[in-house]
């Protein structure tokens, strides 16, 4: 059977060679990828450190690597933590959680003999992926060496379900290795079971996005505002995580809304930064200006606060986050196109009014509480974008109330950290 996935997985990686080329998604971290892990790795493990390795794919995962990280470290005092992600973006992230003893690299191909050569040098003791991150033979690798394998804020979406059952019998195979299987809500803890999954390992925690500690909202604001040269009767409108088909939208409606409302600011954050130069094009082509965050916040870059034409562009890596605390409406991208939406539980913590398209199938039990909570609108298409940022504009109070509840929300569904400590040390 691994004969047969390598061959497959060498295929695929030829065949897609090109891509993977053009799109430099896998430019960095090539040596770690094939399993020539960096030198501080190396140190750690011939120190023989017990090591618990975390794993997480991309930004939003290393984030919950990030809640995790604290709690692990005071449950395993005499334990070393080792991050890695597959993206840049996520590894970007995991540098900045990884305390000084500590050490992220790029997860390996999830070819046998490199899952092998990387497993007999890491050898950790227990090893945690974030989310429902399933890599055949990693899983073997770990397995084999004696590891403990526990999945954290599980959970299978919509889309994915049934490629999942068309292949239970592989997928079966994964998850009876696991010792521990904690799942976001009971909806995807049954369905981790129906493919297989003892259901005496599968927990159900919560999702450990909620847990994503409170920024300082006051100081936060202040600061950010003053460097974007805002002032108080401005009205920021922050489009965050936005996808190709959306900003057009936003922008067209932010275009209309300008005419009425002069004091209206708009903040535009692309999931992916290297799309910068699109959306500064599709600025030009409806007349606006754009300032780019990396510019603006180096020592002479500044916006003049009468440059009415101006649309901040996001352009620098993991701080959406606290660009959001400078907000005053939040729209949260990915779920005005078919993309699956994007998380919305960063900007609900900071007390935000939050505005979301109606393909959210990536964050539906997240979503699902926002709405059940008025904590947050949901718009069917641009021109409800539109009308919803007019209402709100008008109604500050409105505004405020959406803040405080989102607040709410995320306070009554918290506490997955330590849910998720408890049943790892229960186990240990």
């Amino acid at each position: 059977m691994r004969i047969i996935y390598n061959t497959a997985f060498i295929i695929f990686g030829i065949f897609y060679l090109p891509y993977f080329l053009i799109t430099g998604r896998y430019k960095y971290g090539i040596s770690d990828r094939f399993g020539f892990l960096p030198e501080n790795v190396k140190t750690i493990c011939r120190n023989k450190r017990r090591i618990i390795w975390v794993h997480a794919v991309s930004v939003g995962e290393a984030k919950v690597a990030g809640i995790l990280a604290p709690l692990l470290r005071k449950a395993f005092p005499s334990h070393t933590l080792l991050f890695s992600t597959v993206t840049h973006t996520g590894n970007k992230i995991a540098r900045l959680t990884a305390a000084e003893n500590e050490a992220v690299f790029y997860l390996p191909f999830d070819i046998s003999f490199i899952t092998d050569r990387v497993v007999n040098l890491v050898k950790p003791e227990i090893f945690i992926s974030t989310e429902t991150e399933l890599w055949p033979n990693l899983v073997h690798s770990l397995y084999k060496s004696g590891v403990r394998l526990i999945l954290t804020n599980g959970r299978i979406s919509n889309r994915s379900y049934p490629r999942y059952k068309k292949c239970k019998f592989f997928i079966s195979n994964l998850l009876e290795k696991f010792s521990l299987i904690l799942m976001q809500s009971s909806q995807d803890a049954a369905r981790v079971i129906a493919l297989g999954a003892p259901s005496a390992k599968v927990f159900v925690t919560g999702n450990l996005k909620f847990d994503i500690p409170f920024l300082n909202f006051d100081t936060k604001r202040t600061e950010l505002r003053e460097r974007l040269n805002l002032n108080d009767e401005e009205v920021l409108l922050i489009a965050g995580s936005t996808h190709r088909g959306e900003e057009e939208d936003i922008i067209h409606g932010f275009s209309r809304l300008k005419k009425e409302y002069k004091n209206l600011r708009l903040l535009i954050a692309p999931r992916h930064i290297e799309r910068t130069s699109e959306i500064e094009a599709v600025l030009l082509k409806k007349g606006f200006k754009s300032s780019k965050i990396s510019f603006l916040f180096t020592d002479n870059g500044q916006r003049t606060t009468n440059d009415d034409s101006c649309v901040f562009i996001l352009d620098i890596i993991g701080e959406l986050g606290a660009m959001y605390s400078a907000s005053d409406i939040v729209f949260v991208g990915g779920s005005l196109v078919k993309k699956g939406g994007q998380n919305p539980i960063e900007p609900a913590s900071l007390g935000k009014p939050i505005i979301l398209g109606k393909y959210t199938s990536n964050f539906h039990d997240v979503v699902r509480i926002f709405l059940e909570n008025d904590a947050a609108v949901e718009v069917e298409d641009k021109e409800e974008l539109y009308s919803t940022v007019r209402f709100l504009l008008d109604n500050p109070e409105e505004r405020k109330k959406l803040g405080i509840n989102a607040r709410g929300a995320i306070s009554k569904n918290s506490g997955s950290s330590c849910r998720t400590i408890d049943l790892i040390l229960k186990q240990a």
